[in-house]
């Protein structure tokens, strides 16, 4: 039953010539905003969850906890397309979900503001802040989660304008269904209580709406059935499939994730509140936080129920990600990106009517200026935001150029032996993942996500000598979690470029003395000697191994405590590229039984990830004590950058190689049969 009400935004319905002009608006807003995101897409897949997720829809199989069905299963038409390779049609996915949600944003905010014109501008504003533009360039799930609350915003105003039970029931169905996108749409159900409470009162929760709506969010929810139903088809990436009912639920409540959430007193998230309150500065920059913050000082005056909607939105999402400690918790502020857009939007409008009325005053007499051309001048003034705003972030969010993560991987499976099992966090297993199930590369490779888990008993299940001696080469790699110092602890790791080599024993001492003259080309104190260096010859290319190898003799003062190496790769302008640092010998050696006479040989590997500035750059090594701060003092006819370095070689740094033709083109990965 339909029911009148009044108020400023409750206008009557407005002409199919307006709905005309807010179609073509939408849809300059969904080609501005595309271009930006097509010109800065990732040609290929990514680190961590990227890699993860593209493999997981192109299976049609389940990502890490909760699991993201609803993405998944939008996703998997799209990986399926005859275009590119299979991470270019998901992160083509994922752009296009960036414009739609931009153009979604821009009918809430019109709605709110009653201008286009500052609704454009708002919308165009959220599309380019860091955040945003950043997570529309490479599969996630987060641009899907900004459409789902842009439509569940417009439902929620359009039943504040006519409020018939019909879009409470459509409302809870799409915030279920959102949920199985991401559970940071549960962030909006506390404002949309409030809003209908201010709106109708504690009566209007009777039971009977009260069910149909919490049984229509249910409804929703069944999305979730997606995984215990797919799971026995075990598809790629293998990690997360739930075969059991207590899989299942801990698939769903994500106990490591659990972990991470309000594990630290008052005073650190207060601290992390305050720096992303002052963050918003970075993302919307001074004129739009101005801008927004003059609009909420209007929606308060003019609206006040919907000022505090959005003010509950924006201040639970600060509360919510500031107790919660991972690495990528910006993405987790994006409602309150939305709540300051909308603010923005209704700042803007103020500005518009006021600047042309300014205008207007100012040349009263003179009919040069039409009401056009004085509304189009303040429009250029604001339009100047997103653009400013593109400017700033264009070089901070652009991977059009960025193969890290697919050169890592195809280095890792170009090293490993055969047969061999890799120990790794998820941001680096993911590309792995995709090369191995996507491409079919290294089918011999066995992979645990191990260095995941946050509880160390849990990754010490990895980490014991039987489970190691079952495979005949075991390889360790990390980036984000701190797993390493577990494994030192109890076995032997020796850095191999992108991967470090694990030993459960030390091997023979015959296989790491070299039978050369223990002749020293330089002194490290009266400790250790340098007696000589092989490099690769070649340049070294960014996503590729490069080898050197050096020898160590013990100077006849030795006084048989361990000595650490530091190897750093530098230019003529101290810029460092790379640095290593590890016991001599990379601890094989016994080094309190090491005498004099005896060289230790001591092979390395440089890897450098991403693209450097190619040019000649200095090998260079320093000596100190074991837990000692201070280096050595070098005795050395080739002295390096100071009287403690040598200079062990000239190294020329090219560009990186050409990703092999075989990764652009369509995938032809097999169908994995149950």
């Amino acid at each position: 039953m339909e029911v009148p009400v009044h108020g400023p935004d409750r206008e009557e319905p407005r002409p199919r010539g307006k709905h005309a002009l807010d179609i073509v608006l939408c849809l300059c807003l969904f080609l501005i905003a595309l271009a930006a995101y097509l010109r800065t897409m990732r040609p290929t897949f990514g680190w961590g969850d990227p890699s993860e997720l593209i493999t997981a829809a192109y299976y049609l199989g389940v990502g890490h906890s909760p699991g993201y069905p609803t993405w998944i299963l939008l996703a998997h038409p799209f990986s399926r397309l005859p275009i590119g390779d299979v991470a270019f049609r998901v992160n083509l996915f994922n752009a296009l979900l960036g414009g739609l949600a931009v153009s979604l944003l821009y009918l809430v905010y019109h709605r709110i503001a009653g201008s286009r014109i500052a609704a454009f501008v708002a919308a165009l504003a959220f599309a380019f802040t860091a955040t945003f533009w950043d997570i529309t360039t490479e599969a996630d799930v987060f641009t899907l989660h900004v459409c789902f609350a842009a439509v569940i915003l417009l439902i929620a105003l359009r039943w504040r304008r006519r409020p018939h039970d019909r879009w409470l029931y459509l409302l809870s169905g799409i915030i279920g269904i959102s949920l199985g996108n991401h559970a940071l749409t549960g962030l909006m159900v506390p404002p949309l209580l409030y809003l209908v409470w201010s709106e109708r009162g504690w009566r209007f929760f009777g039971w009977r709406r009260v069910l149909a709506c919490a049984g229509l969010l249910l409804l929703g929810l069944s999305v979730y059935a997606y995984m215990p139903l797919r799971a026995p088809y075990n598809p790629p990436p293998h990690l997360n499939n739930p075969h059991t009912l207590i899989d299942f639920w801990a698939q769903l409540t994500a106990p490591g994730a659990r972990q991470a959430m309000f594990d630290v007193g008052l005073l650190i998230p207060l601290q992390r509140a305050i720096t992303y309150l002052l963050r918003l500065i970075f993302e919307f920059g001074y004129a739009g936080c101005a801008i927004a913050l003059l609009g909420g000082v209007l929606l308060w005056r003019r609206d006040r129920c919907l000022a505090i909607f959005f003010a509950i939105m924006g201040l639970l999402a600060v509360a919510y990600a500031c107790n919660f400690s991972i690495f990528d918790i910006y993405t987790y502020y994006l409602p309150l990106h939305i709540a300051w857009a909308a603010l923005i939007a209704v700042g803007a409008a103020a500005l518009l009517e006021t600047g042309a009325a300014l205008i207007a005053r100012a040349r009263r007499g003179d009919g040069s200026l039409t009401p056009a051309w004085r509304y189009g001048l303040v429009t250029a003034l604001l339009l100047a935001l997103p653009a400013g705003l593109y400017a700033d972030h264009l070089s901070l969010v652009d991977g059009s150029d960025d193969f890290s993560a697919e050169r890592f991987a195809r280095e890792v499976f170009r090293q490993v032996e055969p047969g061999a099992m890799i120990l790794a966090d998820w941001w680096t297993i993911a590309p792995l993942g995709y090369l191995k199930y996507i491409e079919g590369q290294r089918p011999d490779v066995v992979m645990f996500a191990a260095p995941s888990m946050y509880a160390e008993e849990g990754f010490m299940d990895f980490a014991k000598e039987d489970f190691l001696r079952r495979y005949p080469a075991v390889y360790f790699v990390e980036m984000l979690t701190y797993r390493s110092n577990l494994i030192r602890k109890r076995f032997y790791m020796i850095p191999e470029g992108p991967v470090a080599r694990v030993l459960v024993e030390r091997p023979d001492p015959a296989t790491v003395l070299a039978d050369i003259p223990p002749t020293p080309i330089a002194h490290f104190g009266d400790q250790v000697g340098f007696v000589r260096a092989e490099v690769q010859p070649g340049e070294l290319h960014p996503g590729r191994t490069f080898e050197f190898t050096v020898y160590w003799t013990p100077l006849p003062a030795y006084n048989a405590r361990p000595n650490q190496a530091i190897f750093v790769l530098i230019n003529d302008d101290g810029d460092r590229i790379w640095q290593e640092s590890n016991l001599l010998g990379h601890d094989l050696y016994r080094l309190e039984q090491w005498e004099p006479g005896e060289v230790l040989r001591e092979p390395h590997h440089i890897y450098l990830p991403e693209a450097v500035t190619a040019g000649e750059y200095n090998l260079l090594v320093r000596v100190r004590e074991h837990g000692q701060a201070t280096c050595l003092d070098c005795n050395s006819p080739a002295p390096g950058a100071s009287s403690r370095d040598y200079l062990v070689a000239r190294i020329r740094v090219g560009d990186p190689e050409p990703i092999p033709v075989r990764s652009r083109l369509p995938s032809v990965a097999p169908r994995l049969r149950p």
